[in-house]
């Protein structure tokens, strides 16, 4: 400080450099953090610790379907022979988990129940927090992609049989790359395809490897009978608007200031965290907005329109709100959302559920002998 005291001032072409390096410099600690993170999760699916705890529970499973039996002593032994825990999580569904970390666990549910479900009249009739509503954990996005995006392959490309079985969300965003080597079908292209238009828009099968991040004042526009896929995080910056229906393997953000407005018309698969800025706009009557997410769903203060929600956990602020949410809210850990702000939707069509690219039923995939049951995670 001294230093600076005893000069008459700095030029401002000097304090603009300054300022540059400074924001530069934040810039690229924020991405590194980023991608640190993503290398700490990566790290710890290849751990030692995940991959014996994936095992034990993965073979508890296949115990319990080959022995054909959900009796209590037999899965109490069961659990204390592979060190796993089975408890009873609701009738016919029972969690199993196995310790990977101080910190961390993998849990799979498994049902006797093998009658398909219905999205409409197990879940997207209900707002969510309805006293007789049940979220069955065996209705998550991963189940909902996995049941959709059989139907919507062999529509899009009809000499094509697809893969009906998807052990995880990786396993189906794997899977769809595998096609990009295929000719005719999935076709793999670089984020920048998108972001250097004037007006992003996907013009064909595309399957983006990486980030995606759309500039500022721009709308990203996936025409009907499309399903972008992005093997990465996807950024809209301010102002802009999703139209369409996106696989995203990984967060997405949705970034505003007080005065921009974003938006979601269209459905989302996301394979980690949806955050929001400060107003977000949903979909209309005729096209609601679905996010569905294998984390947490974080809005702001203003939400409007039509919408469904799906995930772990659905944050909003709990003061200065003004949200007005026609649709539901389900979540398998909690939600803060006050009632007087969900609307019950009576117009929702499942005749259209297919344009938007939700399944009417989830099969017995992931099924063995009168069980179902979810990957580890």
């Amino acid at each position: 400080m001294s230093i600076l005291k005893n000069k008459k001032g700095i030029g401002l072409p000097t304090v603009l450099g300054i300022s540059v390096f400074v924001i530069a410099t934040i810039a690229t600690m924020l991405s590194y953090a980023v991608f640190q993170s993503r290398l700490v999760e990566r790290s710890f699916e290849r751990s030692e610790g995940y991959v014996n705890a994936v095992t034990s529970v993965d073979a508890a499973i296949k115990i319990i379907i080959r022995d054909n039996n959900t009796d209590a002593s037999y899965l109490q032994s069961l659990s204390q022979y592979l060190n796993v825990s089975i408890l009873p999580y609701a009738d016919q569904i029972w969690t199993i988990s196995a310790v990977a970390s101080d910190s961390r666990s993998v849990t799979s549910y498994l049902t006797s129940d093998t009658e398909a479900i219905s999205t409409y009249d197990d879940l997207f009739q209900y707002r969510g927090d309805e006293v007789d509503f049940f979220l069955d954990p065996l209705i998550n996005p991963t189940s909902l992609l996995g049941a959709y995006i059989p139907g919507f392959l062999e529509n899009t490309f009809p000499d094509f049989v697809s893969q009906t079985e998807f052990a995880s969300f990786q396993s189906i965003i794997d899977y769809i790359e595998t096609l990009t080597t295929v000719p005719g079908l999935y076709v793999k292209v670089d984020p920048t395809t998108i972001s250097n238009q004037q007006n992003p828009t996907v013009l064909g099968h595309w399957f983006v490897e990486g980030n995606l991040t759309i500039p500022n004042n721009l709308n990203l526009t996936i025409p009907e009978g499309y399903l972008l896929i992005v093997d990465g995080k996807l950024t809209i910056n301010r102002n802009g608007t999703i139209y369409g229906n996106v696989i995203v393997n990984g967060d997405v953000q949705l970034k505003s200031t007080n005065t921009s407005q974003e938006g979601v018309v269209g459905t989302l698969y996301v394979n980690g965290q949806f955050k929001s800025g400060k107003t977000t706009d949903l979909g209309s009557s005729a096209t609601p907005t679905f996010i569905l997410s294998e984390s947490d769903i974080t809005f702001g203060n203003n939400v409007f329109g039509y919408g469904y929600f799906l995930s772990d956990k659905f944050i909003v602020p709990t003061k200065g709100t003004n949200i007005d949410i026609t649709g539901g809210v389900y979540t398998l850990v909690s939600s803060n959302l006050s009632s007087a702000d969900l609307i019950t939707n009576p117009t929702l069509n499942e005749s259209l559920f297919y344009d938007y690219a939700i399944p009417d039923i989830i099969g017995p995939g992931g099924s063995g002998s009168g069980f179902k049951f979810t990957f580890p995670e």
